[in-house]
């Protein structure tokens, strides 16, 4: 099984359970771009099974802080759906993908009741398009790092660089122009490892060996 995380904080947590397990895993970079990046260098035969792994946004309450799940099914903004072809262990949720962060409860509102998804993220369409286009056994799994009612904080799209390795500097910027971050990050911090171990347990579980 090859597994591919787009951050590289998501990478170093699951990267101990790949060396047991004998998973590859790969970064791809966050984002369209970084998958794409990312499709044009990796070389994986027809029928490989490759699994996209990573954390999301909480749209409905059935998607909870510190949970993960397997995306039933893969939906974009323009309407495109995608069905994984390799079956996890586990619940699943309907993910939407997004050009950028839904950073407020109304957004995340609006796009559940628009799309009918549970979960977002900001690679899962892009992945379903490359993974369909060569003929993986692919599959999903997110972990969710905030809830329908959360807002993140603001420019956490740029936290991040091509990548997928964090920007210490960018996240100091942003604390000194939003001190109230201080309070919120720790906690986000947790719900992001915790929501990165409970994808670990679903990759571990033995339907998800390959």
């Amino acid at each position: 099984m090859h597994v591919v995380c787009p951050l590289r904080f998501e990478h170093e947590i699951l990267r101990f359970a790949a060396r047991r397990s004998g998973w590859e895993m790969s970064v791809s970079g966050p984002g369209t771009a970084g998958i794409e990046r990312w499709a044009k260098a990796i070389r994986l035969p027809s029928g490989s099974r490759v699994v996209l792994a990573g954390v999301a946004g909480g749209l409905s309450v059935h998607a909870k802080p510190g949970t993960a799940a397997a995306a039933s099914e893969v939906i974009d903004t323009a309407g495109h759906r995608w069905t994984p072809t390799a079956t996890l262990p586990g619940r699943t949720l309907r993910c939407l993908s997004v050009d950028a962060p839904l950073r407020t409860p109304d957004a995340k509102r609006a796009a559940a009741t628009q799309h009918g998804a549970d979960m977002v993220d900001m690679e899962s369409a892009a992945f379903a398009r490359v993974a369909t286009e060569r003929g993986w056994d692919w599959a999903v799994v997110r972990g969710v790092s905030d809830g329908p009612g959360d807002t993140l904080p603001p420019g956490i799209e740029h936290w991040t660089d091509a990548a997928g390795a964090t920007r210490p500097l960018v996240m100091a910027a942003a604390v000194l122009r939003h001190p109230e971050l201080l309070l919120t990050l720790p906690a986000l911090g947790k719900r992001s490892t915790a929501a990165m171990r409970a994808v670990e347990s679903v990759l571990r579980a033995p339907h998800g060996r390959a």
